[in-house]
């Protein structure tokens, strides 16, 4: 009854808010609030016709202001950075507005048994609101698991093991033993909350094992991190081309510094983030349309992630459009196999046998773009595991190529390459 008389009350708001919006900004701001839609959804929530509405979705694609891409296995549309400047252009819309009492007041009564629960077992009051300020951004995911005592054992459990709450915490034998109950159970439904996207992330350390969210600051500021990392290289990809070599264990360990710099890590986590950060970086790009082949090419590349022989798997499984958490986090469920060729993109003919250079079935050439050598189609590199080997050598071989040295001459401190024939500055001889 007191759901019905809420949703009304909610809908009627969302109703009064549109009104006020011009046609363009009533999808931006369905998009934002709503998160994606379908057609049908933006029709029925936009409050206009079926030709109106594609005259608008087809104003903003052009403009980059929205994207359509598969999402639950339907069409849906999605607001772009761009998308959401140009909403908080509009100052008719007050943020207030859209902090809606009914809502929060919808939350705390669909939580008033796992609130309960956790008075009983004296869960102390500040951690309870940081709990119920989690569901409310996770939001209606959350309620479609079953509601019972395990469920919010399990969520008290990822909440005391936050990145966030380092104070608080609780491994996971001794969190069983405390609270009485079994270990499978718990596992079961961390599995479940890390399964149904409710936007959780997780990654191990030894036996430690450390949960954050993507709304929360480490996750926000995180994503925006890698994100304004990835604008860059498509910028310098635009304007100069693509590098020699990429290095995506820098790129990690560049944010995870920032990270370390502004205490929402330590040094002691560092290294698994960064792993996981790896992951982030690959599923961030294919979200804004990075080629899968320039990916691909990156993956081979990393070292970090051969530490973990599912993590180089896990990223290919990335790229191929795995929305799995076990795939999208440093986890070992089950025991990894070397991916061949043959289960990678169809349009990847092989890697080269000396830098590990993805080649396309499409490549007629047989020299390799990036190292300049030739090869012959049978050569070609088929698995991922001496692909990501032949990179890391390439790699190693071209920056101890780049690496400077003091220039021989005793009176000149110019650096110099090994391989120049003579100092720049004082002209000494270099190559013997």
């Amino acid at each position: 009854m007191e759901k019905n008389k809420i949703s009304k009350d909610f809908e009627e708001n969302i109703s009064r808010i549109i009104d006020n919006l011009d046609y363009d900004k009533r999808i931006l701001f369905i998009l934002k609030n709503f998160g994606p839609q379908r057609f049908s959804d933006l029709e029925q929530n936009c409050e206009m016709s079926k030709s109106t509405l594609s005259k608008y979705i087809k104003l903003h694609l052009q403009k980059n202001d929205i994207e359509k891409r598969i999402h639950e296995k339907s069409p849906h549309y999605f607001i772009t950075e761009k998308g959401i400047e140009k909403l908080n252009e509009d100052q008719a819309i007050n943020d207030n507005e859209l902090f809606d009492t009914q809502m929060i007041n919808d939350i705390i009564v669909k939580t008033s048994e796992l609130t309960n629960f956790y008075e009983e077992i004296g869960v102390e009051e500040s951690i309870r609101f940081q709990i119920l300020s989690k569901i409310s951004k996770i939001g209606d995911q959350f309620f479609k698991l079953n509601q019972n005592r395990e469920l919010f054992l399990a969520l008290f459990y990822i909440f005391l093991n936050s990145v966030l709450t380092r104070d608080y915490k609780f491994e996971i034998n001794e969190f069983c033993k405390y609270y009485d109950v079994k270990k499978f159970k718990i596992d079961f439904y961390v599995d479940k909350i890390m399964s149904s996207k409710c936007g959780f992330f997780m990654f191990i350390r030894d036996n430690d094992v450390f949960f954050f969210h993507k709304a929360d600051i480490l996750g926000t500021t995180t994503l925006r991190l890698i994100k304004d990392q990835l604008i860059e290289e498509i910028i310098h990809i635009n304007l100069k081309g693509y590098r020699k070599f990429y290095d995506l264990d820098e790129m990690a360990e560049e944010i995870a510094e920032r990270l370390i710099e502004m205490n929402l890590i330590w040094d002691k986590i560092q290294e698994p983030f960064e792993m996981l950060i790896e992951k982030l970086i690959i599923n961030t790009a294919l979200e804004m349309g990075i080629s899968k082949t320039f990916l691909m090419d990156i993956v081979v590349q990393s070292e970090k992630l051969t530490k973990s022989k599912e993590g180089v798997n896990s990223l290919i499984n990335i790229i191929k459009g795995s929305e799995k958490y076990e795939d999208l986090n440093i986890v070992s469920i089950s025991e990894s196999q070397e991916q061949k060729l043959d289960e990678l993109l169809d349009k990847v003919k092989g890697f080269c046998p000396n830098c590990g250079k993805t080649i396309l079935n499409r490549d007629i050439a047989k020299t390799c773009s990036r190292c300049g050598k030739d090869f012959e189609t049978n050569d070609l590199i088929k698995s991922i595991d001496k692909a990501n080997e032949a990179s890391i050598k390439y790699k190693q071989e071209l920056l101890k190529q780049e690496e400077l040295i003091i220039c021989p001459n005793p009176k000149c401190e110019a650096k110099v390459s090994r391989h120049w024939e003579e100092c720049p500055i004082c002209h000494t001889k270099i190559k013997n």
